[in-house]
């Protein structure tokens, strides 16, 4: 999550204290630290922002840290999560404290432009891709997902790992570009992640279509009201 300098944006206490990189982009705690392709402990090495450390991960979950800055977190937990996902309720990357999850959805040039893509030229060759079945499309508008509570378990398909269940919201903000969206944007956004999920619900069978066409339904209860 590399950030954008951007002066109206304030950074939340919590990532103030993250290391930069040279050109002043907050490290995020999940990156790893690379050596000559290989995994090293901050701060030695660079950091790859495209490259998770897998051992954070293991300890955000266990130690109940901060997927972005590394610090405790509280009883809510915000996981920024993408339209399939609101749908599923299934994420690869452990919660974020609440400021911490807005600022990235404020300035991460992922999160921020629907046109960026990861760029994959010298990636290290041992890195792990996320667990389950990925998509690379960006879809342009993301939603903070706020809760109490969520559960690991390990992928069923795809690619080895670990996976998240998010427990039931109690409040659900989507951003898209750096703004809150509009119903009418998180709306169109919802849909085309239910015609990418409903192309296996249809080799499943009819009752996994109807158990996805369900979870569409409670995924459209988190949309942005009308405006008035």
């Amino acid at each position: 999550m590399p950030d954008i300098i951007m002066p109206s944006v304030a950074v939340p206490v919590r990532l103030a204290r993250r290391p930069r990189d040279p050109r002043g982009f907050i490290i995020p705690f999940f990156v790893a630290w690379m050596s000559n392709g290989k995994l090293v402990t901050e701060p030695d090495g660079e950091p790859d922002f495209r490259v998770v450390d897998h051992h954070r991960m293991v300890e955000c979950v266990k130690q109940r840290k901060c997927w972005l800055c590394g610090e405790k977190l509280g009883v809510h937990l915000a996981f920024v999560l993408g339209p399939m996902c609101t749908i599923n309720k299934v994420i690869s990357e452990p919660p974020s404290h609440r400021e911490c999850a807005e600022y990235a959805l404020k300035v991460c040039p992922f999160l921020t432009r629907p046109r960026m893509r990861r760029n994959e030229k010298d990636l290290p060759t041992d890195h792990v891709e996320a667990a389950g079945r990925p998509f690379e499309r960006n879809p342009g508008i993301s939603a903070m997902w706020i809760t109490r509570s969520y559960r690991p378990f390990k992928a069923h398909g795809g690619n080895q790992g670990v996976l998240f269940n998010v427990g039931p919201a109690e409040q659900v903000q989507w951003w898209k570009e750096g703004r809150l969206a509009t119903r009418q944007e998180a709306m169109t956004a919802l849909d085309d992640g239910y015609d990418v999920l409903r192309v296996d619900a249809e080799q499943e069978g009819p009752e996994a279509l109807r158990a996805l066409l369900s979870m569409l339904r409670e995924a459209k209860l988190t949309l942005p009201a009308v405006a008035s």
